[in-house]
This record gives structure tokens, C-alpha cells and sequence, in this order.
């Protein structure tokens, strides 16, 4: 037999002798056509795998930028508010700072007060003695001259 009289079937690599016979012949063209079904269900198949696994790819390409899009809201968001919680705590660290500044004015003020009363207190204190000290030297002086003149009078 040469090459020309022989027909190859499909996928099997094995070579075929043309059949006389009717019904093989009907039967090698079923064959033939189920095979062209199977290899087009085949083609089908692989394309809607391979659309099936392109839109999974989209979608997690998406589902990545969609995730990395929120952890940079989340950064940005957790920055906002470090920087305000900063920014309060600096706000409470000056008002702790003026408010001690004003006890300290306030405490010196204090201070010079009770030392201006306390020396006035003092100078009261000490006129107040002087005054005493003079009126007990009166008094004395008096009880002095009186004790005189009751004194000359029996002669």
C-alpha cells in the first residue's frame, strides 16, 4: 500500500484503508463528526476556562488595589489622628505650663501679701508696744507725782 491510498483518523496517528462498505463508512463519518464536536467542546471549554480565570485575575487585581487603596485610608486615617492627638496634647501641655506659671505668680503674690501684712503686723505690733512702754512710763510719772503731792501736804 503507498501513502496516497491510505486516510489517517484523526488523533490516532494510525493509518486507515478507505472502506467500500456503507455502513463503516457512515460509521467512520459519525466518528469523525463527534470528534470535530468533542474537539469544538473542547475549544469551548478551555475558553471559558481561560475567560473564567482572566475575570478571577481582574477581580483580584482589583480586590489588591481595593485593599491597598484602604490601608492607605487607614495610614492617612491613623496619621489624622495621631497628628491631633498631638496636637491636643500640646494644647493641654501649654495650659498645664500657663496654669503653673499662674499658681507660681499667684503663690509669690501670696507670699508678698502675708510678708506685707506680717511686717505690718510687726511695725503695729512694735508701735503698739512703744505706746505701751510710754503710757506705763505716764502712768508711772503720774503715780510718782501724786504720791508727791499726797506726801507734802502733812507737813
Amino acid at each position: 500500500m503507498t501513502t496516497e491510498g491510505k486516510r489517517r483518523s484523526r488523533g490516532s496517528g494510525t493509518p486507515t484503508r478507505p472502506v467500500a462498505n456503507p455502513g463503516v463508512r457512515h460509521m467512520q463519518a459519525t466518528v469523525g463528526a463527534l470528534r470535530d464536536e468533542l474537539d469544538r467542546a473542547r475549544i469551548e471549554s478551555e475558553t471559558r476556562l481561560q475567560n473564567a480565570c482572566n475575570a478571577a485575575n481582574e477581580e483580584a487585581a482589583m480586590l489588591r488595589q481595593t485593599v491597598q487603596t484602604l490601608r492607605d485610608e487607614l495610614d492617612k486615617s491613623r496619621l489624622a489622628a495621631q497628628e491631633e492627638l498631638d496636637r491636643a496634647a500640646a494644647r493641654a501641655n501649654d495650659e498645664i505650663r500657663q496654669l503653673r506659671g499662674a499658681a507660681a505668680a499667684l503663690r509669690q503674690d501670696l507670699d508678698a501679701t502675708n510678708q506685707r501684712f506680717r511686717e505690718e503686723r510687726d511695725r503695729h505690733e512694735s508701735d503698739w508696744r512703744g505706746q505701751l512702754l510710754e503710757a506705763r512710763a505716764t502712768v508711772a510719772a503720774l503715780r510718782s507725782q501724786l504720791e508727791k503731792q499726797l506726801e507734802v501736804p502733812r507737813g
